[in-house]
């Protein structure tokens, strides 16, 4: 039986409602927990970018959350993936959708035939794509002999919305204290080493604004950005201060608009000199996020177009470690994405999950640590490496002012590994892949193709297939693709007909 009997969670946004949600489902009756939640709106909310990777179906079922359940009780719509519109301000623009592996002809991927063609585009051979030009939408089917069936989905949501879904579900088994945190106590376990210079320290209890002392055994760290529980230990510990790496001061400005008619099925990304601008579209609004340097503030917000909710800096980077004592610090706590692609909200269902396997099971907690931060760095370095193609751009636009946000971001790009991937693609179209990767192969084929990266040559295993039939082979899959999106709803249609039908279903 597990040691750990009492948890607190602290935070009042998505990280914490939806970490206190896994907890309450996957763990035993007997470990008690407690949820501190501030009145106080999660701004940093908005960082985690409004779209979802496929994954998250199944992390809202491990949480007891339908995809009725998500349609009915949030503004939540279908997503392909994310429009990149005129990246880096240049001509480069495409979809990152999602979808399940390639097709292949003799062992040789589809991507190796496209370069054997001339072509650089993956796009019109990708039925996702194909029906996000045009905003169709239907549910991919089970029969893999369907077009359609190889195509992924997640979600465009409202992180406030999604955040609210998933503290209804809460249940009495979770004891929600609604009080701010005035003070974290803490105590120096072992005193530091000559060797390391750091103290064995852990927090022993939180001193609440309504004059409450909460004291757990595992205290998890939902509080954003600023960590304000796991960054006690911080503070306390004589290491060097420099828990944040690899960090970049951003400024985020967010808004609500009135959305019109047509409903994409994608969230739209525009490229601007300052930086770049996302719409995402819920069935009642827009909402936008502009990101730029904060020396580009003012031209932001007029470009913005709309009255700012939210108007914020931030730091993009994660922290050296994510568990430190009896805390561990989840999502934002522990590493800020810039919310470019699906990436912030996968890595916190990641961490969730990684903290769910790795639930102490005595007050002894070095080990789950120590197991926790190396997945932890590793997932970080794996997503960073990602977002960082988004920027390895060899030139930039000459109309481009010196040091904007574009200059800062291909500066930061760097890393052997990173390096290796472009190297080996642009080689001979190899995908050079790490364990455990985030994203998979077609994420970095689409991404790829987008940025109009075209290797030099093909495996020469591709030439077993006689020109002919290469082509003909390209060109019925174009076919076939274009006449099942012809057959496709539009995306608001579709979306209206299945909220009807799951009503009906409902009430029978």
């Amino acid at each position: 039986m597990s040691g750990i009997k009492h948890i607190v969670i602290a935070g009042n946004g998505l990280a914490a409602n939806m970490t206190a949600l896994a907890l309450q489902q996957q763990l035993p009756p007997d470990i008690n927990l407690a949820l501190i939640s501030s009145a106080k709106h999660a701004d940093f909310d908005c960082l985690y970018g409004s779209t979802s990777a496929p994954d998250m179906y199944a992390f809202n079922l491990m949480l007891n959350v339908s995809e009725p359940d998500l349609l009915f009780n949030t503004n939540s719509t279908f997503c392909w993936g994310n429009y990149f519109d005129r990246w880096a301000m240049t001509p480069c623009s495409w979809l990152q959708g999602f979808h399940l592996p390639f097709p292949a002809m003799r062992g040789v991927g589809l991507h190796h035939f496209v370069t054997r063609h001339g072509e650089t585009e993956l796009a019109p051979y990708l039925i996702n794509a194909q029906a996000d030009q045009t905003g169709k939408f239907a549910h991919p089917p089970e029969d893999n002999r369907h077009p359609l069936s190889r195509a992924e989905y997640g979600y465009q949501f409202d992180a406030s919305a999604l955040s609210a879904l998933y503290a209804s579900k809460l249940s009495s088994k979770v004891s929600v204290i609604k009080a701010s945190i005035s003070e974290v106590a803490t105590k120096v376990i072992a005193e530091p080493t000559t060797a390391s210079n750091t103290s064995d320290i852990s927090i022993t209890g939180l001193q609440l604004d309504n004059g409450q002392r909460v004291e757990a055994d595992l205290y998890i760290d939902c509080t954003g950005p600023d960590a304000r529980v796991y960054s006690a230990l911080e503070q306390n510990n004589q290491a060097p201060k420099s828990q944040v790496e690899n960090a970049r001061t951003l400024l985020a400005i967010h808004s609500t608009l009135q959305r019109s008619e047509a409903l994409p099925t994608h969230r739209h990304i525009r490229a601007r000199e300052f930086g770049w601008q996302a719409d995402t579209y819920l069935r009642d609004s827009i909402q936008r996020l502009t990101v730029c340097t904060p020396e580009q503030k003012s031209q932001a917000i007029d470009a913005h177009g709309a009255e700012a909710s939210i108007a914020m800096a931030f730091s993009a980077g994660h922290r050296q470690q994510a568990w430190t004592g009896n805390c561990v610090a989840i999502g934002q706590a522990a590493n800020v994405l810039e919310p470019l692609t699906p990436a912030p909200m996968m890595m916190l269902m990641r961490d969730i999950q990684r903290l769910l396997e790795l639930i102490p099971v005595t007050n002894t907690m070095s080990a789950e640590a120590t197991e926790y931060n190396r997945r932890f760095i590793a997932d970080v370095e794996h997503t960073d490496l990602f977002q960082g193609a988004l920027f390895a751009l060899e030139h930039l636009p000459d109309s481009l002012p010196v040091h904007t946000y574009w200059q800062q971001a291909t500066q930061c790009v760097q890393g052997e590994k990173l390096t290796r991937k472009l190297t080996q693609y642009n080689h001979r179209g190899m995908l050079v892949s790490y364990d455990l990767e985030p994203f998979n192969e077609q994420d970095w084929l689409m991404l790829h193709s987008g940025m109009q990266r075209r290797p030099q040559t093909y495996d020469i295993v591709a030439d077993q297939v006689p020109p002919a039939e290469m082509a003909n082979q390209l060109n019925g899959m174009g076919n076939v693709i274009q006449q099942v999106v012809s057959q496709m709803p539009p995306h608001a249609i579709y979306l209206e007909k299945l909220m009807a039908y799951l009503s009906q279903k409902r009430n029978q």
